[in-house]
Parts: C-alpha cells; sequence; structure tokens
C-alpha cells in the first residue's frame, strides 16, 4: 500500500529504488547521524537493503522511498521499523521511525510531511501503542523533526556504535490529539 501527502508518494520498500540507497549511503553528510556516523560500502548498504525488505516481508510494515510528486525523484526514506538488538534500554521489538533524506531534499519539510503520514500508518493500520524515535543529541534538524510531530524526549541512551543518542516517543492517544487539533493531516491512502 503507497501513502500520499501533498509533495511525497511513500513508497513500500522494493527492489527499484536499491542504487538510490546505495548512493544516498555513501554520502557522509547523510550518514553522520546514522549508526558509526560515516558513509556505508555498497557491500554493507545492499545488506541493510535487504534486512529492509525481509522486514516489510515479515512484518508488514517497514521502510518507504519517498518520492517527489512534482519530479518523480526519489529523495529518500521514512523509516518505520522495529529497533532491533543492541540499544540500551530500548526493547529490541519497540516501533520507531526515521527519515534519510538526499542532501538536495534537506530543509524543505520532506522528513516532517512524509513522517507525518508515515506516523498515522505506525498507529492506525500497524496499531502501535507507542513510537520512538532516535537520534544524536546535535543533530538539530531531526530533533525539530521530532519536535513537529509531537513527540519528547523519553529516554538518553547508548547506540550499536557507543554512539550517545536521544530517544524521543509518542504514545497513540497524544498522536490522536495532535491530529485532530491539527490543520496538516497528512493525506491517507
Amino acid at each position: 500500500m503507497t501513502l500520499q501527502t501533498t509533495r511525497l508518494v511513500l513508497e513500500p520498500w522494493s527492489e527499484h529504488h536499491l542504487e538510490e540507497f546505495v548512493r544516498l549511503t555513501a554520502d557522509e553528510r547523510v550518514m553522520q547521524g546514522i549508526g558509526r556516523g560515516g558513509p556505508w560500502s555498497r557491500v554493507e548498504a545492499e545488506h541493510r537493503f535487504a534486512e529492509a525488505l525481509r522486514h516489510w516481508e515479515l512484518k508488514g510494515f517497514g521502510w518507504r522511498s519517498a518520492v517527489e510528486h512534482a519530479t518523480g525523484m526519489w529523495v529518500g526514506l521514512i523509516a518505520l521499523n522495529h529497533v532491533g538488538p543492541g540499544i540500551e534500554g530500548i526493547a529490541s521489538d519497540e516501533v520507531e521511525i526515521g527519515w534519510w533524506l538526499d542532501v538536495g531534499a534537506w530543509r524543505r519539510g520532506f522528513a516532517t510531511e512524509g513522517a507525518g503520514a508515515v506516523g498515522v500508518e505506525a498507529f492506525d493500520r500497524v496499531g502501535v501503542g507507542r513510537m520512538i524515535a532516535r537520534t544524536r543529541p546535535g543533530n538539530a534538524a531531526s530533533l525539530n523533526i521530532m519536535s513537529k510531530l509531537g513527540m519528547t524526549p523519553w529516554v538518553d541512551t547508548t547506540g550499536r556504535h557507543g554512539e550517545q543518542l536521544r530517544v524521543f516517543a509518542i504514545d497513540r492517544e497524544t498522536w490522536r490529539q495532535r491530529e485532530l487539533s491539527s490543520p496538516d493531516r497528512p493525506i491517507h491512502p
């Protein structure tokens, strides 16, 4: 099922955008705040791409390719997935939202717009009770997006690579109240 917003088509993860993903993960500007904080090799990118495909097959939700309506260009991904093991103090089955965008798509509001639609999916279709997001404490752009989504600080922790993380969360009821009061509700599929 594809989701749509005013400016984005959010496609379920598929082999169709492998090359764009490999290019995205090779950009150190994009990857500086993800995982160990550096670009990925092609092998690493292909491995993680395949893991994201398996997540969709097993769970029925996952990463989504973000494609700009106006241009048809792939601008990145909006992720909804289980955190998995290795984040100190965070259960592996917690559901997290995230966004990785091509540098050319930064500061255009795509992450907030796409995450809003994927958040609706998380609470309505997937049925999560709480959704989290994690970032490095100095990542002002991601912290701003989390705030715009109505998420609040939950816990500070350490990631798989020893990096410091700030984790934000929002529960279903808070999301619904926010959604009802927001004039910018995402367009449903």
